[in-house]
């Protein structure tokens, strides 16, 4: 099939995003969607989307048969979009013999609008370090790359010559059987320690607030007692349960470095520890989290509190 037309998305288009993200993923047999709905109060109301980043590849009857999203990351603070580290967000194009033309014709458009623009580097699908778009709606949340059973989108990817950079991983933890960790040395930090709720919480940056803008926020914080200081926090997010067709159901973690000092270490296993009894004690039902597979504090403390690996996959990298 030969595409004649790349143009950028309008505001009749989002019936076609939809119809395209479900044949996308139902060739490997995967739940995610994202109806109408989705589209509109998720991903297009976001205050840094623009219409000529959502590319729309059309046959020659003029019918939509792909999309890619594409423009910049986080920048390393976390506080805005980058002005060089350039993102492809999402790429779904509907099952057909000219599938590979059509995605590397989208993703040549993606990649020269990126260099136009600066961009030194490409990250996809997004990571855990850079995102911006889909969390809560994409395979993995949009924070572990491509996902391994998506086998199209990476071989679309290798062919514009993304290599593999990060492996990823997601684990889960079942609430319903969740006992917190218990010896001599938790003991003694529960002495020493509290786990407070933050009452106000979505006022970390306009960015994070923009990016989970869809979704509810829990933080919680580590608590020194003598001398009171704030010594660490986290944060659980969910999809706002009134969006229909987003899975609110599972807490998600925005899992933070864990310390590399021991007694530090521990102090961070209570907070977590104490953070899931209380999400377990309003009656969730899991918890999800992602790690690359090198971050291996992160993974030991993972299984340490019975999480387990449900899904692998991998962000992939280009330089421009």
């Amino acid at each position: 099939m030969t595409v004649r037309t790349i143009r950028s998305f309008l505001n009749t288009d989002t019936p076609f995003l939809a119809n395209l993200w479900h044949e996308h993923h139902a060739v490997f047999h995967s739940r995610s969607a994202c109806p109408i709905s989705v589209w509109d109060q998720c991903i297009l109301s976001k205050p840094f989307f623009h219409a000529n980043e959502l590319a729309i590849a059309l046959d020659p009857a003029k019918k939509p048969v792909g999309f890619i999203h594409f423009g910049f990351a986080s920048n390393p603070e976390g506080s805005n979009a980058s002005d060089s580290a350039a993102i492809v967000h999402k790429i779904c194009i509907a099952p057909h013999a000219g599938e590979d033309t059509i995605a590397q014709d989208l993703i040549e458009h993606a990649l020269q609008q990126l260099r136009n623009r600066q961009a030194t580097t490409c990250t996809a699908l997004g990571s855990t370090e850079a995102n911006a778009f889909y969390l809560g709606v994409g395979e993995g949340d949009n924070l572990m790359g491509v996902i391994a059973k998506d086998s199209r989108t990476q071989r679309w990817l290798n062919l514009a010559g993304f290599v593999q950079s990060r492996p990823t991983e997601c684990w889960e933890l079942d609430l319903s059987s969740f006992r917190p960790p218990m010896d001599r040395t938790q003991i003694g930090i529960r002495r020493t320690c509290t786990v407070g709720r933050l009452l106000d919480e979505d006022t970390h940056g306009w960015w994070l607030s923009s990016v989970l803008g869809h979704c509810e926020q829990i933080r919680f914080n580590l608590v020194l007692r003598s001398p009171p200081k704030v010594e660490s926090e986290i944060m659980f997010w969910f999809p706002d349960p009134t969006i229909a067709g987003v899975d609110s159901s599972v807490v998600r973690l925005w899992l933070p470095s864990v310390p590399e000092e021991d007694e530090a270490r521990e102090r961070f296993v209570y907070l977590m520890a104490e953070s899931l009894r209380q999400m377990q004690q309003e009656r969730r039902r899991a918890v999800r989290t992602f790690a690359a597979a090198d971050q291996q504090r992160s993974i030991t403390l993972l299984e340490r509190l019975g999480f387990r690996s449900v899904e692998h996959g991998v962000v992939f990298a280009k330089a421009l």
